[in-house]
C-alpha cells in the first residue's frame, strides 16, 4: 500500500495470548520494518484514538476470543468493522480468525463449549473448532505442527513458486465452513488442512467493502519446532506470512530482516575543553570494573566508556554479538561508549554520518565557532533511542552538557508522543537535544515542542531558495508535508516528523530532553523533506539541491539557537504570530467526536498554548456565527494531552 499510511497494529487486549502476540511482532517486523512502524494498540485506543487514517493493518493474535468480545463490544468493533469495509486491511490468527467469523463454534459438547456471534463477520459463516483434539487453555498440550496444503491458485500473483503443502504450528485452531454466503461475498480458500478429515478450511481471504480480510486458523506467525530443525520448512513457513502480508497488498521486503544488531557510541565535540570536561564529568559518576573498564550503570541502561583508541575493538566486540529484535535483550546489552578526546572520530567509523562536515555546516549556520547547540554530539549508527538513553537513565543525563545531541542513523525503538514509537530508516533524521532551565522559567515549558517545531520548518524555508517548499506544523507537535491533492487529509498532507519533550526537576533546574524525528530523504512511510523539494523543482523548474542529515540538522540547531535567548526573556509570544503562519490549521472547522460540537480553530492560547477554538453555530437566518454570537466570543480551549487531533478526519478526538 502506497498511500502513506505506516502503523501496523498489533492487538494487546485481554485474552491475548502473550506467545502469539510476541512471535506476531517478530515475524512481521521482520518484513515490514523497512516501511512500517509494528506497534501493539490497546483496546482503549481501538475505541478512543483516531488510528484508522494511519493504519496499514490491524492484527489480532492468537488467544481467547471470549475477552476479545468484552473489551471491545459495541463501539471498538464497529470502528473496526467500518475501517475495513472503507479498505482496510485485517489479518487474525487463529483466536483472531475465530473473531473475525461471523458465527463462533468451539468445543460443541465439551465443557470448554464457546458458542455465538460475532459483530465483526469479516468471514460470513462458521468458524469451528478445534479441529485436532488436546486443546488445553494456557497450555500447549494439544499443539502441534500440521500440514496446510496450499490452493495455489490464490497464490499466484503474490507467490510465484508456493509449494503444494506448509507445515505449520497449531494450537486450539478452527476451520471455516464454506457456505453459499461465503462463495458469494467472494471468499478465497487459501489451504486446507491435508491430515483431517474432509480437509476443512484452514485459511481464507475475505472481502468485506473495500478492504481485505485474511483469516488463519493456524499459526503461521510462529516457528516450527517439533522434530528437528529444518531450514527448509522454516522457509516455507516464512514464505506463507510474507505472501500473507503480499496479499493484503502491504509493501514487503523479500527477505526477512536480520534481527538489529546495537554499535559503539561516539562522544565528540570540535571544543576541546567542551569534551574533556563532559569526560570527566561522566567518569566521576562511573565506576571501574572487571578489566579495567568503566561502567556507569543507570536506571534502564548501562554505559561502557572507552578511550578513543579502542574504536576497532568495540567494533570486533559489536560484531560478534548476536543481533536481537527483544526489547528486553536490546536494553540489557551494555552501550559501549567512545570518548573522543583525541579529535573526531574517523569517517570509515562513521560512514552515514560526517560528524567533521555537521560541525563545519553548523559554525557557517551560528555564525560562530563555539554555537549554544550541538557542538557536542552523541552519535551512534545503530542505537534502540536516543531519547531513551537520555530520559530514562538520570545519572547518565545529569553528567551531560545542556546543548548536548544525541544522535542515530538507525533507531530500533525510537520513541513518539503517548506511546507511540517512531519509524527510523535509513534517511531518517532522529535525534535528542538536551537543555536546562530554570525554575523561574517553569511556565515556559509547555512552549517548547511549538518554537522546535517551528525552529525545524523555519530551518528549512528559511534557506535561500526553499521558502516555498512545502513543509507545515500540525498542531501539538508534528511536522507535515504538503504533496498536493485537493482539500485536507492523506491527499494533500503527509506526517514527516515530530517531536517529543520529556522533563525532568532537580535543584533548582529542569532537565529537558528534546526528542525530534524528521524524513530527511527517504520516501517510506510517507515522504520526507527531500521529495518535498523534488516537487517543488517540478512544479517551478527549480534546481534546489536535496539536504544532506548533516546540514538539516545544523540548519535546525542553529535556528534553534537563534531563537533561545527571545524565548527566555519573553517566553512564546514573540512567535505565534510565526508559528500560526506555518500550520495548518488556520480556520479549520473540527468536530469534537464527544460532543458533536463543530469548532473553528483560531489559534492557540498565550498563557498555557491550549488549542484555541469558537464553535460554530447557525443563526436563524442560516449564517454561521462563532463563539455565540452576540459579539461575545466564547472560545472553547483544548488541552494537547487530552485530546487528539485528528486532522485527516477534521476531529478532536477527547481522551
Amino acid at each position: 500500500m502506497s498511500d502513506g499510511k505506516l502503523n501496523v497494529l498489533v492487538y494487546n487486549g485481554s485474552g491475548v495470548s502473550a506467545s502469539s502476540r510476541d512471535h506476531a511482532l517478530f515475524a512481521l517486523r521482520s518484513f515490514l520494518s523497512h516501511r512500517y512502524d509494528v506497534q501493539l494498540v490497546s483496546p482503549k485506543s481501538l475505541r478512543q484514538e483516531p488510528w484508522q487514517e494511519s493504519c496499514a493493518l490491524l492484527i489480532f493474535p492468537g488467544g481467547r476470543d471470549i475477552p476479545y468480545q468484552f473489551d471491545l463490544e459495541g463501539q471498538a468493533n464497529k470502528r473496526i468493522r467500518d475501517w475495513v469495509q472503507a479498505g482496510g486491511r485485517y489479518l487474525g490468527f487463529c483466536a483472531g480468525a475465530y473473531y473475525a467469523s461471523k458465527t463462533v463454534q468451539f468445543e460443541l459438547g465439551t465443557p470448554l463449549e464457546v458458542t455465538g456471534e460475532r459483530e465483526l463477520c469479516f468471514f460470513p459463516g462458521v468458524c469451528r473448532g478445534t479441529v485436532f483434539p488436546g486443546f488445553a487453555y494456557e497450555t500447549e498440550a494439544g499443539a502441534r505442527e500440521v500440514v496446510l496444503e496450499l490452493d495455489r491458485s490464490a497464490w499466484r500473483d503474490h507467490w510465484s513458486q508456493s509449494p503444494d503443502q506448509v507445515e505449520v504450528w497449531y494450537n486450539g485452531g478452527g476451520a471455516f465452513v464454506m457456505n453459499d454466503q461465503a462463495t458469494a461475498a467472494g471468499v478465497s480458500v487459501l489451504a486446507r488442512y491435508s491430515q483431517a478429515e474432509g480437509k476443512p478450511v484452514a485459511g481464507v481471504l475475505t472481502r468485506p467493502g473495500k478492504g481485505k480480510a485474511a483469516l488463519w486458523a493456524a499459526h503461521p506467525e510462529h516457528p516450527t519446532f517439533m522434530g528437528s530443525p529444518s531450514a527448509e520448512k522454516e522457509r516455507l513457513r516464512r514464505g506463507l506470512l510474507r505472501s500473507t502480508l503480499a496479499l493484503l497488498d502491504l509493501d514487503v521486503s523479500d527477505e526477512p530482516a536480520p534481527p538489529p544488531q546495537l554499535l559503539p557510541l561516539f562522544l565528540s565535540s570540535p571544543n576541546t575543553d567542551l569534551i574533556n570536561s563532559t569526560a570527566a564529568s561522566l567518569a566521576g559518576k562511573a565506576k571501574d570494573v572487571e578489566g579495567g573498564s568503566i561502567h556507569l550503570d543507570d536506571r534502564n541502561d548501562c554505559f561502557a566508556l572507552y578511550p578513543s583508541s579502542s574504536i576497532v575493538d568495540l567494533f570486533a566486540k559489536s560484531r560478534t554479538r548476536p543481533g536481537s529484535s527483544d526489547v528486553e535483550i536490546l536494553r540489557t546489552t551494555v552501550k559501549d561508549i567512545a570518548i573522543c578526546t583525541e579529535g573526531l572520530p574517523l569517517r570509515s567509523h562513521t560512514p552515514l554520518f560526517d560528524l567533521a562536515k555537521y560541525y563545519e555546516e553548523l559554525a557557517i549556520a551560528a555564525s560562530t565557532p563555539s554555537p549554544t547547540f550541538g557542538n557536542i554530539v552523541l552519535y551512534g549508527e545503530a542505537v534502540t533511542s536516543t531519547q531513551t538513553m537520555l530520559d530514562k537513565n538520570e545519572q547518565f543525563l545529569s553528567t551531560l552538557p545542556s546543548g548536548l545531541v544525541c544522535l542515530a542513523s538507525h533507531q530500533i525503538a525510537g520513541r513518539g508522543r503517548g506511546g507511540n514509537s517512531w519509524v527510523s530508516p535509513a534517511g531518517c533524521l532522529q535525534f535528542s537535544l538536551v537543555l536546562r532551565l530554570g525554575s523561574q522559567n517553569a511556565p515556559k515549558i509547555v512552549f517548547l515542542q511549538y518554537l522546535f517545531g517551528l525552529a525545524v520548518v523555519e530551518a528549512i524555508r528559511g534557506t535561500k531558495g526553499y521558502e516555498e517548499v512545502g513543509v507545515k506544523l500540525k498542531w501539538p507537535n508534528d511536522i507535515y508535508g504538503e504533496v498536493g491533492g485537493e482539500g485536507e487529509g492523506m491527499q494533500r498532507y503527509r506526517k514527516i516528523g515530530g517531536i517529543l519533550v520529556n522533563s525532568s526537576y532537580a535543584g533548582d533546574d529542569f532537565t529537558l530532553v528534546v526528542g525530534c524525528g524528521v524524513n530527511t530523504s527517504n520516501p517510506k512511510p510517507t515522504t520526507s523533506v527531500n521529495e518535498l523539494i523534488a516537487l517543488h523543482n517540478a512544479r517551478t523548474g527549480a534546481n534546489l539541491a536535496p539536504f544532506r542529515p548533516e546540514t538539516l540538522l545544523a540548519l535546525i540547531l542553529a535556528q534553534f539557537g537563534g531563537m533561545w535567548d527571545t524565548f527566555i526573556a519573553e517566553g512564546f509570544q514573540p512567535f505565534v504570530d510565526r508559528y500560526l503562519e506555518s500550520w495548518i490549521h488556520s480556520d479549520q472547522r473540527v468536530t469534537i467526536e464527544s460532543t458533536g460540537q463543530v469548532v473553528k480553530i483560531v489559534g492557540i492560547t498565550p498563557e498555557h498554548g491550549l488549542l484555541r477554538t469558537l464553535p460554530v453555530d447557525v443563526d436563524r437566518n442560516g449564517r454561521e456565527v462563532y463563539g455565540g454570537g452576540m459579539g461575545i466570543k466564547k472560545f472553547v480551549d483544548l488541552q494537547p494531552d487530552g485530546n487528539g487531533f485528528d486532522m485527516l478526519k477534521s476531529l478532536l478526538v477527547a481522551r
